[in-house]
């Protein structure tokens, strides 16, 4: 009876650390995603095919501000999005392999495409 006991007892123990198994770069590639959905995102590319606009963010601005980048560089554009789209899936590739340093690389490479969306 106690060794049975003792095995849910550690089962219930690992299965409560999972959440704690979620990386910071798991996390920057959900916010990375939802920048790429949201309106602004669309507005550069357009609304591609099996993506869905995310609205509502407690976080956006209520209404997109008129200043423009500084360097033409920065700027957004249709190409840009769809390469930071492909980036993303490699740092869920390199993510699901347990390589945070090449993902967090790659995901800084996809926010410098992206840049500032509207």
């Amino acid at each position: 009876m106690r060794v049975s006991s003792l095995v849910v007892a550690g089962a219930l123990l690992s299965c409560s650390a999972l959440p704690v198994l979620a990386s910071s770069c798991t996390q920057q590639i959900g916010a990375l995603q939802r920048r790429l959905d949201s309106v602004g995102a669309v507005r550069v590319a357009g609304l591609e095919p099996g993506h869905t606009l995310t609205t509502g963010s407690l976080k956006a601005l209520p209404r997109v501000l008129p200043v423009q980048p500084s360097s033409g560089q920065t700027t957004p554009t249709r190409e840009s999005v769809a390469a930071a789209r492909l980036l993303i899936r490699e740092a869920l590739d390199e993510d699901r392999e347990g390589n945070q340093r090449a993902c967090e690389n790659i995901l800084t490479d996809a926010k410098r495409l992206i840049g500032p969306l509207p």
